[in-house]
């Protein structure tokens, strides 16, 4: 269950990184508060993940899902430059996720 816990938690920082962006500045209030909840939600589900999870596998896979997801929505939703080292870089994040999934006792 943990590792379900780590991927939705993963999940909810991507939301919350876009909707902050949405948000303008936290200018608009349904974004603004989009991003609040999210981001409860994203550190909510990271803490009951590392109850099991080691804490620096728990944390890198959490901010890899956020990261490789936030640059994924971008180039999606916002038009975001794509280019072929900007998806190599992605896939050698992805790589050391599932590598350090692969590696963790939990």
């Amino acid at each position: 269950m943990a590792w379900i816990f780590l991927l939705v938690a993963g999940l909810c920082e991507m939301v919350f990184v876009v909707m902050m962006k949405l948000s303008e500045g936290f200018k608009k209030l349904k974004f603004s508060l989009l991003t609040v909840l999210f981001m409860i939600a994203s550190f909510f589900l990271l803490s009951l993940s590392l109850k099991t999870i080691p804490i620096g596998t728990g944390y890198a896979i959490w901010t890899g899902i956020g990261a490789v997801g936030s640059v994924v929505m971008g180039m999606i939703l916002f038009k975001e430059k794509k280019s072929v080292l900007k998806l190599l870089f992605i896939a050698m994040i992805v790589a050391g996720v599932i590598g350090l999934k692969l590696t963790s006792g939990a």
